[in-house]
C-alpha cells in the first residue's frame, strides 16, 4: 500500500477495579479525554444520580453531562443536577436490554459496555446527545467503563448506512475482571 498517509495513534486503555473503587480514576480519565478531544457531551448510566453528579462536578464548564436512568431521581438529586446543568433522562426504556442477541453479545465485554452503549442510544433517541460522545457506566455502585461513541437511536442500529449506526470509536476504560 503506497501513496496513502498512515497515522498511528497510541492510547492506553485504563483497566480499573470494578465499582466504586475505580470511580475517581475513571472520572479523571474521562475529564482528561474530554479536554483533549473536545467532545461536547458525556452520557452516563446513573441509577440514583450520585455518579452523574460526581462526573458533572469534574466536567463543569468543559462538557455537558446527560444522566440516564430507568428509574426516577429523588428531588434533592434533581435539584443538584439542575444546578450543575445535568440533563436528566428518567424512566428510560432500555433498548438493548430488549434485544436478546445484542444484549448477550455485549455482555461478553461486561455489563458496563452494554449499559454505556444503551444510555448513548437513549440520549440519541431523546435528542440530548449527538456527534461524538463519551458514554460512561459501571457496576457495584460506581463507574468503571468509558467509551468514545458515535451514538445512534435504536431505529438506526441496523441501518444499511454505516454512518448512521452506533459505533464505538475508542475505549477509555474497562473494569479489570480477574
Amino acid at each position: 500500500m503506497s501513496g496513502g498517509i498512515f497515522m498511528k495513534v497510541v492510547r492506553e486503555t485504563l483497566y480499573l477495579k470494578p465499582g466504586v473503587k475505580g470511580t475517581a480514576d475513571l472520572i479523571e480519565a474521562v475529564a482528561e479525554r474530554v479536554k483533549e478531544s473536545g467532545v461536547a457531551s458525556v452520557v452516563v448510566a446513573s441509577n440514583k444520580g450520585k455518579s452523574a453528579l460526581r462526573l458533572a462536578e469534574a466536567l463543569k464548564g468543559v462538557a455537558k453531562v446527560v444522566s440516564v436512568t430507568e428509574f426516577t431521581y429523588d428531588e434533592d438529586v434533581k435539584k443538584s443536577m439542575k444546578k450543575l446543568g445535568v440533563t436528566a433522562v428518567e424512566r428510560a426504556d432500555l433498548p438493548i436490554q430488549n434485544i436478546r442477541e445484542m444484549r448477550e453479545a455485549l455482555l461478553f465485554f461486561g455489563a458496563g459496555v452494554k449499559a454505556a452503549l444503551e444510555v448513548a442510544a437513549v440520549a440519541a433517541e431523546k435528542g440530548v446527545a449527538a456527534g461524538k460522545v463519551v458514554a460512561v457506566a459501571g457496576s457495584r455502585g460506581g463507574l468503571d467503563t468509558a467509551l468514545v461513541v458515535r451514538p445512534a437511536p435504536p431505529s438506526e442500529f441496523s441501518s444499511p448506512d454505516p454512518e448512521k449506526r452506533m459505533a464505538v470509536l475508542e475505549i477509555i476504560a474497562l473494569p479489570l475482571n480477574e
